[in-house]
């Protein structure tokens, strides 16, 4: 009884041509069933014009019994097929995906730097804060060994260069001067410096599970850095 009604409002605003009270009535009506199915909509405002009632009955019926979870997967099934067709709309979806990875990953890094930065040897204190250090898991110390390694390996290697003289080859290049490695021009010297230094540092301090496998690491770089530079 109430589709017939829908109905018959929608008849009189097709020949009235809208009349007033007909256009209140169907006011909220078209607009739930326009937002379900918009395409589908048009069509049986296009059809009721035409007089072609069955039709315009047949598609208000299909959206009125549209449920959320229908008007979803239509829209979800829309978007995949526009995604497809479209290069042009699927090249900006591509591209904002890119960028929302991008700045996805600047904030998980900064946030692990942030989380870093908790365990890692304070200037201003001169010591490092041993209670964090202590409570710390071993891949977070993993972390911070690496990232000293790297810091005070490239630092020697600096003072070095100012102290030597530049055709002499410093120990930290003796030991990176590794046959598989690749020899590098002087442009790229410091690139290739900085990559060789941290897959050093790496061997030297592999993945942990367990505190044990952490002194190992520390007798290691004990063992290969320079003094001077492993007690800072």
């Amino acid at each position: 009884m109430k589709i017939l009604i829908k109905i018959a409002i929608l008849l009189v605003i097709v020949i009235g041509g809208g009349a007033f009270y007909g256009w209140l009535q169907w006011k909220p009506i078209a607009a739930e069933l326009s937002a379900k199915d918009q395409e589908k909509f048009d069509l049986m405002m296009a059809e009721a014009k035409s007089f072609g009632f069955g039709t315009a009955q047949k598609l208000y019926n299909e959206l009125d019994t549209m449920t959320l979870e229908d008007v979803v997967n239509l829209r979800h099934s829309k978007w995949q097929e526009k995604l497809e067709k479209n290069e042009e709309f699927r090249n900006a979806y591509l591209e904002e995906q890119h960028k929302a990875r991008q700045q996805e990953s600047i904030e998980r890094k900064s946030k692990h730097d942030l989380k870093l930065s908790t365990l890692i040897f304070k200037s201003e204190e001169g010591k490092l804060l041993s209670t964090i250090w202590k409570e710390s898991e071993p891949w977070q110390k993993v972390m911070v060994l690496r990232q000293k390694c790297v810091k005070y390996l490239k630092m020697e290697e600096a003072d070095s260069r100012r102290r030597t003289n530049a055709l002499e080859l410093s120990r930290i290049s003796s030991i990176l001067d590794r046959p598989e490695k690749l020899s590098c021009g002087k442009k790229m010297a410091d690139i290739c410096l900085a990559i060789s230094v941290s897959d050093y540092c790496m061997e030297l301090v592999p993945n942990a599970d367990d505190n044990e496998a952490i002194l190992q690491a520390m007798q290691r770089l004990k063992g290969k850095m320079n003094h001077y530079y492993y007690i800072k």
